[in-house]
């Protein structure tokens, strides 16, 4: 108790920061509890946050178990650690997040650990004064990874943010995304700084692993990519990487057409320019290329390649891959149409194609080409990698689709020539969805990637749209229904009649001799005429209809539609706003998944298949396995010389920071750099204002001369 009662008798403002390399875990969970005790709303939050996540967890416990909240002490702080580390690993959705597990409170604390807590109290000064001194002062994990704290940083604020705002703290939640976009304005001008300095050195720093903070994000790359921080993955530097990933061995400059050439004509790969490099070397369009080498094997100090090396290099660069997928999904759904459009017959007619085999087997390796993406990914247990390979929406799509495309197969088998209808529809559909899924292949383009993009967040739109128009549609078709088809039967006929009328008028097919009730030769009023389904039944005349259906023209046509064109609109205009920014972006998914796929295309992948098994038996058999990657290559020998030049540049920074805002940093205004538009009205602004200044100072030199 008395350590409690010593908690509470600090002050926030008490703090040191200057002397956090003294600090132990057993301070530092005091610098926590006074902020969760304190007045301060960073601080409620992460106490609301903690106490919620301990009832979930005593609520699936032994009745009468008290919370544990109370059990943190000083005597004993690894459980609240325990539980800060879970609420990382929640915020972050990162399922292998590791830190807190193994620590006494007499341990001394580490710079992310001083990090970590800067940022969940939401003190960005805090968090600016710890990249200063980790760009300065020696700690045994110092990597040159101030570039991955700040972007750390970044992903925390921002995951924060919308915590607070689902909580409805709005002025919590705009604090830390403001910080958020802070610090991955910080990252991306530190990474441009690099850039300019030296372009080869700069983009190891992509690639570097950092361990320090527990993650399964490693790189800076991929911690970028799984939180959005799209400005920092718009950089040239992470643009340069990227384009050099995607191209392999050959030449950057190699155009797009040559590619698909070689692709059909491989003795024309010759021609193709190879780059001599290793992983992590420097290259751009400078470098010196390999000489093609027909006879003899590949010589790199002679700057020659042999050409079987050759060929191997050219179909296992990510944009080869990329088209010869292209090509095959082509072939593929020109052999699936073929077959559903004229070689679709029952199980009991006797009858199979090679087309059908084929088509079978085709799917089949699709489907265990996504089981090859579940096994390499690179968390440790088989639930870790189910959940971020889930986290893809096209692999939600894939599963989807594929589950189509068994059930098809399913009724393919179980019909008969007389019921073979819904096996038809459903081949037919399957079909349809293995068509769209190849706009995935336009997010190579950079004028009809962002298309792509406005049309699924434009369907995200639709749906909420369609929430509300269901309700004016089936308001006013139950009306309808009433009055003209009074007493109807509950069938599923009356079901889709309430609806059927209101979706068409909405469209212009008004139909008014329904609603105005007119009698017709082909239908009838009688009951016992109708009910046998010998005629339709009549509708009858009510002057009620004709107004509600004026009412809901105007609601629908004149209202609702338009809504939907203006957020439509909005979409449209606010990727349109960001359109290379969000391209650049989804560039990365796009290499990085093209990368990691076999060289093989459908269905000859299955070679591939088999091949790896045995690689990937070793990876979770053998623990110290590990496959080549150019999105984390860990260089050993070149840490403290990449660390040194990470160094100078965010001393750079740094140093820009300080000479706009002097040494104090301001705790939630923004003061990151303006846009230019900011800048250059900013400077407009000024040359009106002392334009103003003249103009009275020479109104009050008359005004004295005059006098």
């Amino acid at each position: 108790m008395e350590s409690q009662n010593e908690e509470d008798d600090g002050n926030i403002e008490d703090i040191d920061l200057k002397t956090w390399t003294s600090w132990t875990y057993k301070i530092l969970h005091r610098n926590y509890q006074l902020y969760m005790n304190s007045d301060d709303i960073a601080g409620d939050f992460l106490k609301a946050r903690l106490q919620y996540h301990t009832k979930l967890k005593s609520s699936s416990s032994c009745c009468g178990r008290h919370n544990r909240e109370m059990s943190y002490i000083d005597a004993d702080v690894k459980p609240f650690f325990i539980d800060i580390g879970k609420f990382i690993k929640r915020i972050l959705k990162d399922e292998s997040y590791s830190v807190y597990k193994d620590i006494n409170g007499s341990d001394k604390i580490q710079r992310r650990d001083v990090l970590i807590w800067s940022v969940i109290i939401n003190r960005r000064d805090y968090a600016i004064d710890i990249l200063k001194d980790g760009s300065t002062i020696e700690t045994k994990l110092n990597k040159g990874t101030c570039i991955y704290a700040a972007l750390f940083a970044s992903a925390m604020f921002k995951v924060l943010s919308k915590k607070a705002d689902a909580l409805e703290n709005m002025d919590l939640g705009e604090s830390f995304m403001e910080n958020s976009r802070f610090f991955e304005v910080l990252a991306s001008n530190g990474i441009a700084e690099m850039y300019v300095n030296d372009r080869a050195m700069s983009q190891k720093i992509l690639t570097q692993p950092v361990e320090e903070y527990g993650c399964s994000m490693k790189t800076v790359m991929k911690i970028s990519a799984n939180n959005k921080l799209m400005l920092f993955m718009g950089t040239t530097a992470c643009q340069t990487k990227l384009k050099s990933i995607w191209r392999g061995h050959m030449s950057i400059l190699t155009s797009r057409e040559m590619i698909l050439l070689c692709i059909f004509l491989p003795f024309l790969i010759p021609r193709i320019k190879f780059l001599r490099h290793t992983n992590g070397e420097k290259r751009d369009y400078k470098e010196p290329f390999l000489r093609i080498n027909w006879c003899g094997c590949t010589d790199s100090s002679k700057g020659k390649l042999g050409i079987i090396d050759a060929l191997y290099l050219f179909y296992s660069a990510p944009v080869t891959k990329f088209w010869t997928n292209v090509i095959s999904c082509i072939v593929m759904l020109f052999c699936f149409s073929f077959f559903v459009l004229t070689d679709l017959r029952p199980f009991t007619d006797g009858q199979f194609s090679l087309m059908e085999y084929l088509i079978f087997g085709w799917i089949l390796t699709l489907v265990l080409e996504e089981l090859r993406q579940i096994c390499q990914r690179e968390q440790r247990s088989l639930r870790h990698r189910l959940c971020s390979w889930w986290k893809d929406a096209w692999n939600k799509y894939d599963v989807f689709m594929n589950f189509l495309f068994l059930l098809s197969v399913v009724l393919r088998f179980a019909l008969h020539q007389d019921n073979f209808k819904p096996a038809r529809m459903m081949y037919s559909v399957t079909l349809a969805f293995f068509i769209i899924r190849t706009l995935q292949f336009f997010y190579v383009a950079k004028n009809t990637g962002p298309k792509i993009i406005m049309i699924r967040k434009m369907v995200t739109v639709l749906l909420f749209f369609i929430m509300i128009f269901a309700v004016v549609l089936v308001s006013f078709g139950i009306i309808m229904q009433a009055n003209l088809y009074p007493n109807s039967e509950l069938t599923f006929a009356l079901l889709r009649d309430v609806v059927n009328l209101p979706y068409w008028q909405m469209y212009g097919e008004l139909f008014l001799e329904i609603i105005e009730g007119q009698e017709s030769s082909t239908c009838t009023m009688e009951p016992s005429v109708y009910k046998n389904s010998t005629l339709p039944r009549c509708p009858e005349s009510t002057a009620l209809v004709p107004v509600v259906l004026a009412i809901y023209m105007v609601l629908t046509n004149l209202m609702l539609l338009n809504l939907l064109i203006a957020m439509f609109s909005n979409t449209f205009q606010k990727v349109q706003d960001n359109a290379v920014l969000i391209w650049k972006f989804h560039r990365y998914s796009l290499v990085h998944e093209y990368y990691e796929r076999p060289v093989l295309a459908p269905p000859l992948i299955i070679i591939n298949h088999l091949y790896i098994g045995y690689f990937v038996y070793h990876k979770w058999c053998k623990k110290d396995f590990q496959l080549d990657n150019a999105f984390g290559m860990d260089m050993q020998e070149k840490n403290k010389v990449v660390a040194e030049f990470e160094t100078k540049a965010m001393d750079e920074c740094f140093k820009s920071l300080d000479d706009r805002h002097g040494s104090k940093v301001p705790r939630t205004r923004s003061y990151y750099h303006m846009s230019n538009d900011n800048i250059e009205r900013d400077e407009k602004l000024n040359e009106i204002a002392e334009l103003c200044n003249q103009v009275n100072q020479k109104l009050a030199e008359l005004v004295e001369s005059t006098a």
